[in-house]
């Protein structure tokens, strides 16, 4: 036995005696910037911090990113070659290019730089521009990033919006995590006493404090969100056996023990945030401020997991594998295939669980997406996209109308308004979905623009409205000018209206969201027409469709009131839409052309899409 010469404590091991030993040092390693109670680690520190006494409504301290921090240029460090870390450097000077210095992290988890519509519109773009060495003057900016064979991590630029997110306010969503994250037994809590006997393992009688502070805190403290992380945990680890014996080339199935350091509490903060900073502005579905991680499915809760996983500096021991994004992608469509066959009524309140269970179908369906790999490509266009198009289909969502316009409400209405606006929203992002991949894909539609007999979303402004007191003073500030019709009479007002006449009466009611969910229609249209789908439809009506849409979007773009979030998200990129439409019908009219894009058979890679994006651009040149 080693004995402590400065208590009575002793040890088996040397080597705890030694860390033991350090407990007595006059100095630690940090302390908790609530309690200034100090700790040999900093990640002992964390971990005590998240369920401190003193901490409130505070937020917890970010982690520490692990390793060195790199010093190169981003040119030397993509290169792999030395850099003399002067700004710039002498490589970048010889060689003619700009020397940049960007920053480590993807993203901030509690703060972000506040931008005004134009910077925020701007600074993405540019990055793209940059690193694919094109102008920014380019109508395929974004096009020409999204197909290029070169690009092997984030093709869909959404890392690129949580650089350049909104400030948003945390408070609430801290507020809520705190209180998921109380134990769930009053009796055991950390300034009480607790029996070892009652903990998940074992731990021998001599064991000091400073080694039970290295245990995370939900062991000995469950909690509600805890709880509910460790069955999503267990359920991953059933399904990842039941997937494994079809496949022999499938990995073995996943470790509970190796899921913890991605999905334990430690992270729930950070990766909550980043997916609102982030993939949130792209596939805006879910509900920011009445969202609460204490009262959510375990399929949400996994799709948000992962999303944020994916869009966050690498955690200390966190790692996300392409198998755990395909196990969790079985686990929830697997729910999904399971719902009820027939729809349930159409109260927003009853309709929740399944809302959630469809949003984390979507969440899961772009992160697979943005993984560049053909074969998971291949399945979400032809097994779970069609499966979404079937099951908002029989719930009726495609004819869901609200009960009443946006107005001044209370709190109870606003929620309930909320709740039909997510079952709207939820039907138009599966169309948008489905209109991408017919546009990028030539994947057949699975849903008919002339289904879409549901209302039209609410703007971004109104969707991001902080409580009911916000809503209600965006929507008397801001009335809308004339109400909009469904999504199919729009777009049958648009095939049908020449371009010559003056604006369509409700084209200024119109939002940028709006706008990219039409542009897409049209184009699914088009694609329909040029294949023989619709052979009814004429080119000309198709061509008078673009021409309105493009005049309402030079009203909406050009308008100082426009909605301050324009430019988070993929609506940006809708003119590069209209482009891409414009390029194809001028195309389709000349004889001889030999484009392989305007073939009609589906395909799971992008050298098509993007050999015609290349004429295409060196035709604006």
């Amino acid at each position: 036995m080693f004995q402590c010469p400065q208590c009575e404590k002793s040890y088996s091991r040397k080597a705890h005696l030694l860390r033991h030993q350090q407990t007595h040092a006059p100095q630690h390693a940090s302390s908790c910037p609530f309690c200034n109670k100090s700790f040999l680690k900093p990640e002992v520190t964390r971990r005590h911090s998240k369920l401190c006494a003193k901490k409130h409504n505070q937020p917890s301290p970010v982690a520490g990113k692990p390793g060195r921090k790199r010093q190169s240029c981003d040119p030397c460090f993509s290169a792999k070659v030395a850099c003399d870390k002067n700004s710039p450097c002498m490589r970048c000077i010889s060689i003619g290019q700009d020397c940049i210095f960007t920053t480590q992290d993807i993203l901030p988890t509690s703060t972000s730089t506040s931008l005004s519509p134009a910077s925020a519109s701007a600074s993405p773009t540019s990055s793209l521009n940059s690193s694919s060495g094109q102008s920014e003057n380019s109508p395929f900016s974004f096009l020409r990033h999204f197909a290029n064979p070169s690009i092997q991590k984030d093709r869909l630029a959404i890392g690129e919006t949580a650089k350049f997110s909104l400030r948003r306010n945390l408070e609430t969503l801290y507020s809520r995590l705190e209180d998921a994250l109380m134990p769930t037994n009053p009796a055991l809590n950390p300034l009480g006493d607790f029996q070892i006997s009652d903990l998940p393992f074992q731990i021998s009688s001599g064991t000091d404090d400073s080694t039970l502070a290295q245990y995370p805190s939900e062991l000995f403290f469950p909690s509600k969100l805890s709880n509910q992380l460790t069955e999503i945990m267990a359920d991953l680890v059933e399904t990842s056996k039941s997937m494994s014996p079809s496949n022999p080339d499938r990995p073995e199935t996943l470790d509970i023990m190796e899921l913890t350091s991605l999905l334990g509490v430690s992270n729930i903060s950070a990766f909550i945030s980043a997916f609102f900073h982030s993939l949130h502005w792209h596939l805006p579905i879910v509900h920011f401020p009445t969202f609460d991680p204490g009262n959510v499915s375990n399929s949400l809760l996994l799709a948000i997991f992962m999303a944020g996983a994916a869009y966050t500096a690498p955690l200390e021991r966190a790692s996300m594998s392409p198998w755990l994004l395909d196990v969790a992608e079985e686990y929830i469509f697997r729910k999904v295939s399971n719902l009820p066959a027939t729809p349930p009524p159409k109260d927003p309140a009853t309709l929740l669980p399944t809302v959630q269970l469809i949003q984390s179908a979507l969440i899961i369906e772009m992160l697979q997406f943005g993984r560049d790999d053909m074969q998971t490509r291949r399945r979400i266009r032809i097994v779970r996209n069609p499966c979404l198009v079937s099951t908002i289909r029989s719930l009726g969502m495609l004819q869901f109308k609200r009960q009443a316009r946006p107005r001044t409400c209370d709190e109870p209405t606003w929620r309930i308004m909320v709740a039909e606006e997510m079952c709207i929203r939820i039907a138009c992002w599966v169309f948008l979905a489905d209109g991408f991949l017919t546009v990028c894909f030539k994947n057949h539609p699975s849903l008919s623009i002339f289904e879409m007999n549901c209302d039209l979303p609410w703007s971004a402004e109104l969707w991001e409205a902080e409580n009911a007191s916000v809503f209600s003073r965006m929507a008397t500030a801001h009335p809308v000018q004339t109400p909009l019709p469904p999504l199919k009479e729009v777009v049958t007002q648009l095939l049908d209206t020449p371009t010559d006449e003056d604006s369509i009466s409700w084209s200024l009611s119109l939002s940028s969201e709006h706008l990219l969910i039409l542009i897409y229609a049209i184009n699914s249209l088009a694609f329909q027409a040029r294949v023989g789908l619709l052979q009814y439809l004429p080119f000309d009506a198709i061509g008078r469709a673009a021409g309105n849409w493009k005049k309402i979007w030079d009203h909406v773009i050009g308008s100082v009131e426009q909605e301050q979030i324009l430019h988070l998200g993929y609506p940006k990129h809708a003119e590069e839409l209209w482009w891409l439409l414009k390029a194809t019908l001028e195309v389709s009219d000349k004889p001889g052309t030999d484009f392989a894009y305007l073939e009609n058979n589906a395909t799971d890679e992008l050298g098509t899409l993007n050999d015609f994006i290349q004429s295409c651009f060196r035709n604006q040149s």
